[in-house]
């Protein structure tokens, strides 16, 4: 009798913990409940407009970016195909001045509280998958150009000005001209800012100024125009993208 009832206890004791087992994982895989967020994001240049260049002394003088559609996700990749759905966006595109000072209105993010692990976005040209070609916003600087920069490099007594008309162009339809940037929060209300950070003199590191200056000598230019197709605008996509990507970061807002 008494090794019956061990039995019976040893048996309900495993049930009891078969149970608390299966509620744990059922717990684990539902998801905290979601709410709607909607809280201003804003762009924050970096720097004064210069930079040391390989000896050169470049500086900024004018420097309009088109920023956007913005996509964020809660997966590690912004990819479409990774990232079905996206957690919050901003749908607009904004003309902005990438050498004032302080902070600048970008839009609206606009979507659900919880994790973000990656961006999507667009500088102004944008490849939908109702759109046929990289079609860009009526805001883009140009018009029809990402952004549109001026500026002066000196080295010594040689020195000239310079513009550039950049276009960052979405590879492949229904795609963004970056389909995957890093972007870490945990959004948890709408008292939250997105501050979207950049340094766009740090986009010129990878110009050939010596270079530059040469072409500037042999063609007696007072100006050098860099376009689209150029071996200087690829450098400069080669900054955009790689040395100097956008920032993104989030910053909690004091409640009452």
């Amino acid at each position: 009798m008494a090794r019956a009832r061990a039995v019976e206890r040893a048996l309900i004791a495993r049930a009891l913990l078969l149970m608390v087992a299966m509620v744990s994982f059922l717990a684990s895989c539902i998801e905290s409940p979601q709410s709607p967020v909607d809280y201003d994001a804003v762009v924050v240049p970096q720097g004064n407009g210069s930079a040391a260049i390989r000896g050169w002394n470049v500086t900024l003088t004018h420097a309009d970016v088109a920023l956007g559609p913005f996509y964020f996700c809660a997966s590690a990749s912004g990819s479409s195909t990774l990232c079905d759905a996206a957690v919050a966006e901003i749908t607009s595109v904004a003309l902005v001045d990438g050498l004032a000072l302080g902070q600048a209105p970008l839009g609206r993010v606009h979507g659900l509280s919880g994790s973000v692990q990656s961006a999507a976005y667009d500088f102004g040209i944008s490849w939908f998958d109702t759109q046929t070609s990289p079609t860009p916003s009526p805001v883009t600087p140009g018009p029809g150009h990402s952004m549109q920069l001026e500026g002066q490099a000196t080295n010594g007594a040689t020195g000239f000005s310079f513009t550039a008309n950049v276009d960052v162009v979405p590879q492949y339809q229904g795609q963004n001209a970056f389909p995957t940037a890093p972007a870490m929060a945990n959004v948890t209300s709408s008292a939250f800012r997105l501050e979207v950070r950049f340094n766009p003199a740090d986009w010129l590191k990878q110009l050939d100024f010596d270079d530059i200056a040469n072409q500037m000598a042999t063609s007696g230019s007072s100006v050098f125009d860099i376009e689209p197709g150029s071996k200087e605008h690829a450098a400069i996509l080669v900054g955009i993208k790689n040395l100097a990507p956008i920032d993104f970061v989030w910053v909690p807002l004091s409640t009452p």
